[in-house]
């Protein structure tokens, strides 16, 4: 790629206002029409207003590709019955580079083509046919630092980062526009949104916000203002897989997207989901813990743990888990938190 054409595609997907915040318009409803799951997902937009339902979701990785996987990820949304479809990101992960030994061998991280995400955008394309007319579509998308983690080991790209920052952004320039690619190429497909994450700054990582800001956070921004642009149902992941939070407020509360995933604690005390509404001014999701009843607990555990969640929860609302559960999480787990969610208002 030319240094013209790396310049356009950057300026292009830096020119959205910092985090689009707002809410489409819910189309209007017909009175013959039941409301689908696509209505009922876009009335949490709609902060001014109670929704009557409350839509429920949750995640995890199926160890399969291909075929398999559009066969799996269409079971497990029409046996758990949740309310969207969230295609897993497990098809391909960032070559490892071997060559990156010193911050400067980051310029040497390719910026991939279109065609390199055909697998990725292969299985996008399936549930797009298979499922569009039932649900939406939310593609999950990892941020450049957790694909540039992939490339190397996260110790080393700490280390290059703490070292020389602005030698490490020539690679993360080149995953950011790598991504675009992946992008631009889904939004053509049809995907209605993209479950976008952040990682990188938790307090064993890179807790310091210079750092953060200049090799994590720039990258982040630029990817998902542009995706802010072009479709309008994204779920903005904290991450906390890898580590805890602190400056919580001040290092996220200006990330794009129309609903925030939040984790169960930041700055070493619980994060309550209504107090995480009032953070973010937006629709949350989450409440429930990815290791917690909904992966061991009996049924019956499970629709308590969730009655206690929805009883403390705000109006706009998704309830779902911190994170991805675990591959084996009874399914009948997940359907009895789904149905208690959706049968909470009516």
């Amino acid at each position: 790629m030319d240094q013209a054409t790396r310049r356009d595609l950057l300026k292009s997907a830096a020119v959205a206002p910092l985090g689009t915040l707002a809410a489409r318009p819910a189309r209007a409803q017909s009175a013959k029409r039941p409301k689908s799951k696509r209505d009922l997902m876009q009335e949490v937009l709609h902060m001014e207003a109670k929704p009557g339902y409350i839509p429920a979701g949750f995640f995890m990785h199926f160890g399969v590709t291909g075929d398999a996987a559009v066969k799996a990820h269409l079971d497990h949304f029409r046996g758990t019955g949740m309310d969207f479809v969230k295609i897993q990101m497990d098809e391909q992960s960032l070559p490892a580079n071997n060559e990156i030994k010193t911050p400067r061998d980051w310029s040497k991280i390719p910026v991939l083509p279109e065609k390199w995400w055909e697998p990725s955008l292969y299985l996008l394309r399936r549930l797009v046919q298979e499922a569009k007319s039932e649900a939406l579509i939310i593609q999950t998308l990892y941020s450049p630092y957790q694909l540039a983690k992939q490339a190397v080991p996260w110790k080393l790209l700490v280390e290059h980062v703490r070292e020389d920052s602005d030698l490490v952004c020539r690679g993360m320039e080149n995953i950011t526009l790598s991504v675009l690619h992946f992008v631009q190429a889904a939004v053509r497909l049809g995907v209605d949104g993209f479950y976008t994450c952040t990682q990188g700054g938790e307090t064993n990582r890179l807790a310091e916000r210079t750092l953060f800001n200049r090799a994590v956070k720039n990258y982040d921004m630029l990817l998902y203002k542009e995706i802010s642009q072009m479709v309008p149902y994204n779920i903005m992941h904290i991450c906390d897989y890898d580590g805890t939070y602190s400056d919580f407020s001040a290092r996220f509360q200006d990330y794009p997207g129309q609903v925030v995933n939040v984790p169960l604690a930041a700055d070493g005390k619980p994060l309550s989901l209504r107090q995480a509404a009032a953070m973010f001014r937006r629709p949350v999701m989450g409440g429930l813990d990815r290791l917690g009843v909904i992966s061991t607990g009996s049924v019956e555990a499970v629709r308590k743990a969730t009655l206690d969640v929805l009883k403390d929860a705000p109006a706009n609302f998704i309830l779902g888990a911190d994170c991805t559960v675990s591959a084996k999480t009874p399914r009948e787990n997940l359907r009895v938190a789904i149905q208690t969610a959706h049968e909470y208002r009516t």
